[in-house]
């Protein structure tokens, strides 16, 4: 078992569940300092609070010449910056500035190379990450992310790959990152569409794919339509967006939802969301970003496109070996979605499955407190797939 230096432990440092994973996310993938947030986390009641605390840090860890601290509170701030606030674009490319002076040897060397892939009006960012000398090479990884996720952040994931004998590509897709951020090209259910461009450009064919977050949707949507994809990893499951987001509302909520939706009762439902953000700034955010992610301009409009993203309709197209990986306590998607995901894969030449515990502090959203753990995982699968074609 490789020992890649992640932390590991799931802290509790929020009462309210997406408050607290995202501030988990940030000390564990993220690169911040936990003491640091632990310390700011009981000032934070509302998502000004959360920006002002995260912009005070990054403003300190940079007068400390902390630029690794400093990137990740900044993109911690930026996460949950209305589209619309004149600050959001530039703590994105502060981040981004300081994330390339951190990773400018690696750029510099060319163990990592940038390009630019061609896709619509504009390009898809792509970095592509080769195998350190001395490492025997085994094949080619292509990573993206999901609903809210950006390259920086993914980066110190991604770059271990190659040292288990993988070339990675990360690149991100509309909807994701600098893609919506600076061409404002939004998200696709269409995932096929920017991996073939990605494939194409860099011209790969065998390749293991791996979708993280709503990636547990995107890429087994990409290999259902591009079978010489050989390889699929969901990190994690994302079975279907509409009913995972509902989950976490109370019954009457979700009830009345399904009613409105059933009903195409689009500005009954406008209304009622209205009522509901001008109370909580969380659903606010939520109603906002992904507007603003999906490319769209009303509450109902945004849950419409929320339903398009399931793998129910496609589930039983996916031929690929298939690795399906879950946590017992994932906050955003509920565990029955694993079973219902490995159930519709009914034509996969292999299926795995892995359900993280609470015991290995990989039970939360993508593994979040155990990263180490899902890597091992993921690779030990990888080589045993390949291996097994060979």
């Amino acid at each position: 078992m490789r020992n890649w230096g992640f932390p590991v432990g799931v802290h509790h440092l929020h009462e309210d569940t997406s408050l607290d994973f995202q501030l988990n996310r940030l000390a564990t993938l993220g690169g911040g300092r936990l003491e640091e947030i632990r310390t700011v986390a009981p000032r934070i009641r509302d998502l000004a609070d959360w920006k002002r605390e995260f912009l005070a840090l990054a403003d300190r860890a940079i007068s400390e010449d902390r630029s690794q601290n400093a990137a990740a509170y900044l993109r911690a701030a930026e996460f949950f910056m209305a589209p619309g606030d004149p600050d959001k674009r530039a703590a994105y490319e502060r981040q981004a500035k300081l994330f390339r002076d951190l990773a400018a040897a690696d750029f510099a060397s060319g163990a990592v190379r940038e390009v630019e892939v061609p896709y619509q009006s504009g390009h898809l960012p792509a970095w592509r990450l080769s195998v350190p000398e001395g490492v025997q090479r085994k094949g080619t990884v292509v990573v993206h992310g999901g609903f809210d996720s950006y390259a920086e952040e993914l980066y110190g994931v991604v770059r271990c790959i190659p040292q288990a004998g993988y070339e990675a590509v990360l690149f991100e897709g509309p909807g994701q990152g600098s893609v919506i951020r600076c061409q404002g090209i939004p998200f696709t259910t269409e995932w096929e569409r920017p991996v073939a461009a990605v494939l194409d450009h860099l011209h790969l064919d065998d390749v293991t794919l791996i979708g993280i977050s709503l990636g547990g949707y995107l890429a087994p949507r990409a290999a259902a339509f591009l079978p010489r994809i050989p390889r699929v990893i969901a990190f994690d499951v994302c079975w279907d967006l509409f009913e995972a987001g509902l989950s976490t509302r109370p019954m009457p909520i979700r009830a009345m939802t399904r009613l409105l939706m059933g009903l195409r009762a689009g500005r009954l439902f406008d209304r009622l969301a209205r009522r509901q953000i001008e109370r909580d700034p969380f659903a606010r955010w939520a109603f906002e970003h992904g507007s603003y992610v999906f490319g769209v301009e009303r509450p109902y409009h945004y849950l419409r496109r929320m339903k398009e993203f399931t793998t129910r309709r496609i589930s039983s197209r996916v031929t690929q070996d298939f690795l399906l990986l879950a946590g017992t306590e994932d906050h955003y998607m509920p565990l029955q979605h694993f079973h219902r995901q490995a159930r519709a894969l009914t034509n996969v030449r292999s299926f795995t499955g892995r359900i993280f515990t609470r015991e290995e502090s990989a039970h939360t959203h993508c593994q979040c407190g155990n990263l180490g753990l899902a890597l091992n995982v993921m690779l030990d699968w990888i080589d045993e797939r390949s291996s097994s074609r060979s």
